[in-house]
């Protein structure tokens, strides 16, 4: 059969028509990976935050559902349990775990301790006490019991003069401690930020020290992590969402600016009151040297049974 000079141009044309929307089909994006992630409302979720808000999971080819708990022992437990895929925690719940025989390993750093004005040893604004061994035998909360805090009090008192044996701890939230103070239900408080910040704000409490140097002058708080059978099945995953919060800390800690109501809004604290705080220091890449000193010190005041090498809880997929 012979064409007509103008049906053999619709007939090359309708051909690549059909070959462009071949190519069209082909070149869509591979769909997303969707990571059940899980925090506390803290200050170190702000690199988090603003990763998910500008689009840089995305761009990695993950799609973040997200989760606030109240507590990182919340976080530890839907980790393990498999309701969550990645959490943010204490580094002392994953050395827990760890110890206990549970498969967990960190794939990047939340908050560090890096001897800055973001936590304390708080007392009442006229109390008498101001060295160590004022504190032998006086009441002092915590946040948890099984925290860093109850720790790097220990360590002060017994760097410092005291005894850290006559320390009696009593477990409460942060946002609980100035009004404590003032009723002289307790003798002092270690408080981390926003808390700490705004004890400070109102007047009614000061400073003694800045306890949790007594553990080390920098140190992780907080970790992201996974299980060992999560990471088995899904190394990549693991290894990209931990390079997006390396890029998104390396930003954030040097334009606080720019999560502020990112932070407010987790918090439910006011955006000015953010803006104007001691902001949490979030690590971008994992070292063991961060790691270490809060393991001997755990082990040293019986938070954990035994010491042992950092290696063993830290991912290959941790960004470098």
């Amino acid at each position: 059969m012979t064409l007509s000079r103008g049906a053999s141009l619709a007939a090359l044309g309708a051909a690549a028509l059909t070959a462009q929307m071949r190519t069209t089909a082909f070149a869509q994006p591979a769909p997303l990976t969707t990571i059940r992630v899980g925090t506390v409302p803290t200050d170190s979720v702000a690199p988090l935050l603003y990763a998910m808000r500008t689009g840089m999971f995305e761009k990695a080819g993950l799609k973040v559902d997200y989760q606030s708990l109240g507590g990182g022992d919340a976080v530890s437990q839907a980790v393990v349990g498999g309701a969550l895929d990645i959490g943010l925690t204490t580094l002392v719940a994953l050395m827990q775990a760890h110890l206990r025989g549970i498969p967990v390993s960190i794939i990047a750093p939340g908050g560090l301790w890096i001897d800055a004005n973001s936590g304390g040893l708080l007392v009442a604004r006229d109390s008498p006490l101001k060295t160590a061994r004022d504190f032998n035998g006086k009441v002092i909360s915590a946040a948890s019991l099984l925290s860093l805090a109850a720790v790097a009090m220990d360590a002060w008192m017994d760097q410092n003069g005291g005894d850290s044996k006559s320390l009696r701890f009593l477990e409460l939230p942060w946002q609980a401690a100035g009004a404590a103070l003032q009723q002289g239900r307790i003798d002092a408080a270690v408080v981390d930020n926003p808390a700490y910040a705004q004890a400070l704000a109102s007047g009614s409490v000061r400073t003694v020290t800045r306890v949790y140097t007594a553990i080390a002058k920098r140190f992780l708080l907080g970790v992201w992590f996974v299980t060992g059978s999560y990471l088995t099945q899904n190394h990549g995953v693991a290894a990209r969402f931990s390079r997006v919060i390396a890029d998104a800390a390396a930003f954030t800690r040097v334009h606080n600016d720019a999560t502020v109501d990112d932070v407010a809004q987790i918090t439910k604290q006011d955006p000015g009151f953010i803006a104007h705080m001691q902001r949490t220091w979030v690590g971008t890449t994992i070292d063991l040297n961060d790691i270490q000193p809060v393991i001997d010190a755990a082990a040293k005041y019986h938070l954990i049974e035994r010491s042992f090498p950092a290696a063993e809880i830290v991912s290959d997929a941790a960004a470098r």
